[in-house]
């Protein structure tokens, strides 16, 4: 017991530290292909064009936490030194707020009930969850799909929010990541019954 519950600490360390640690060696160029065309006209729209009704969808939210605030401060930097701008304070505050509203809208929950649910699943089986949702490789035995199960939908959905976060996951869409991850759990339910 004493071993899980040791892996469940270095597990949760690994989670806080690559959803917190960001990549502050990266120039703006380096940044602004990571973060993607669409995501960064998205953003650029909510922060220099305030006329334009824009939306910054909840996948590049997910992008520009896992870029981290060290990139999205390096993009907003960079982009007002090559505008002319007067309002540089306004801007910048605009900036903060909605890379901060983008973190609390994909944040996953508190490390206590992460390491709760991985617990619960287990390595094997988290392995095995992972491959299918992520890396699209595998199916999930029954064994898996019953611990999935039990450790719950809310659990299965938080973990996948923490694994979107990390700058260690290359995925197209999170909003997808995300609802792959629930038709999964529902195919769970129907393995179990």
């Amino acid at each position: 017991m004493a071993k899980l519950s040791n892996y469940l600490i270095i597990l949760m360390a690994f989670f806080i530290a690559t959803t917190t640690i960001a990549k502050e060696e990266l120039t703006a160029e380096q940044c602004a292909t990571e973060f993607g065309q669409k995501c960064g006209e998205q953003v650029y729209d909510k922060l220099f064009l305030p006329n334009k009704t824009s939306i910054l969808t909840l996948n590049c939210c997910y992008k520009l936490v896992q870029m981290g605030y060290p990139c999205h401060n390096r993009l907003t930097l960079s982009t007002l030194a090559t505008h002319k701008v007067n309002n540089w304070t306004e801007i910048l505050t605009k900036s903060d707020k909605l890379y901060n509203k983008c973190d609390k809208l994909t944040n996953p929950g508190n490390a206590i009930y992460l390491a709760s649910c991985i617990g619960n699943i287990g390595y094997d089986c988290g392995g095995e969850v992972y491959n299918s949702i992520i890396r699209d490789k595998g199916i999930i035995d029954k064994n898996c799909c019953g611990k999935l199960v039990k450790m719950g939908e809310g659990c299965n959905v938080n973990i996948v929010k923490a694994l979107l976060r990390s700058h260690d996951i290359e995925y197209d869409d999170g909003e997808e990541v995300i609802e792959k991850s629930k038709k999964i759990f529902q195919q769970c339910i129907s393995k179990k019954e």
